[in-house]
């Protein structure tokens, strides 16, 4: 197998484009297409290069006799035995792991418009858009990310994250915390979900430091299902599901600072529809 094939096969395996390759190495799409067909050979540091961004040795992509199939899993082979001058040498060759990257050309600030990087082995993607196993940019998706706007199950998202452990302005998962979070644990300034802490909480536990509603409430102003601990006003609904909503609603304008006039709004707005059904 040729040069040429060998960094073909290499390519192709997994998943390159020749111009992502070409990126990598600092050279244009038609010098890797000449190197794939033989056309030219890459100069020395090139071929260092290549070694390296595909773990193999400079001997399997300089020598023909060698296949990269017939290299033990270990790394290392005795042989290369024919004439006796070799004999015990060793070949050392890692296993080139599995990966895919692909790194637009068009950049905002330094950063590729769109980065996407996965692999078997810690890859992390950085761009406008990134997409990877760590995924750092505008808009992060992966595995672990850190954006404005965040997909990943481990996620930090300055505007909105969403994930299993979701952390940002506003935060959806089954651990949230934000300015506003809702999940099965919610910790923020507004929050809802199953066990729900903040200034303003609704849920099964809810925990507020403003207002809180749920089956157990407890805050300076607490309305609760089951039971509700209020330093202002508490109330617990009535079996039928009634309560005194208007009380509820003089009380909150009489004790809650104008600051919070945005999170009042949305914690009215739940009190009506309770008092409605």
């Amino acid at each position: 197998m040729t040069l040429g094939e060998k960094i073909y096969r290499l390519r192709t395996e997994r998943g390159m484009s020749q111009e992502t390759l070409g990126d990598a190495l600092g050279v244009s799409r038609q010098s890797v297409s000449k190197w794939e067909t033989d056309q030219s050979v890459p100069e020395l540091d090139k071929i260092v290069a290549i070694s390296e961004t595909f773990a193999v040795s400079t001997d399997y992509l300089l020598k023909e006799t060698i296949d990269q199939q017939t290299m033990a899993v270990s790394g290392s082979i005795d042989g290369i035995r024919g004439d006796g001058h070799n004999q015990g040498k060793q070949v050392i060759v890692q296993r080139p792991s599995l990966c895919y990257e692909y790194k637009s050309k068009k950049t905002f600030k330094g950063l590729p418009l769109v980065h996407i990087h996965f692999g078997l082995k810690p890859v992390r993607a950085k761009g406008v858009i990134a997409i990877g196993n760590a995924a750092q940019g505008i808009i992060a998706i992966g595995i672990v990310g850190l954006g404005v706007i965040t997909l990943a199950p481990i996620g930090v998202g300055l505007l909105l994250a969403i994930g299993v452990i979701a952390v940002g302005g506003m935060a959806l998962g089954s651990l949230a915390v934000g300015v506003i979070a809702g999940g099965a644990v919610s910790v923020g300034v507004f929050t809802m979900g199953a066990v729900a802490i903040g200034q303003f909480s609704f849920g099964a536990f809810a925990m507020g430091q403003q207002i809180a509603i749920g089956d157990a409430a407890y805050g300076n102003i607490a309305l609760g299902f089951s039971e509700a601990g209020g330093t202002i006003y508490e109330e617990i609904r009535a079996a039928d599901g009634s309560f005194d909503y208007q009380a509820m609603l003089n009380a909150i304008d009489e004790n809650v600072a104008g600051h919070w006039h945005i999170f009042v709004s949305w914690m009215k707005m739940i009190i009506r529809v309770m008092a409605r059904q």
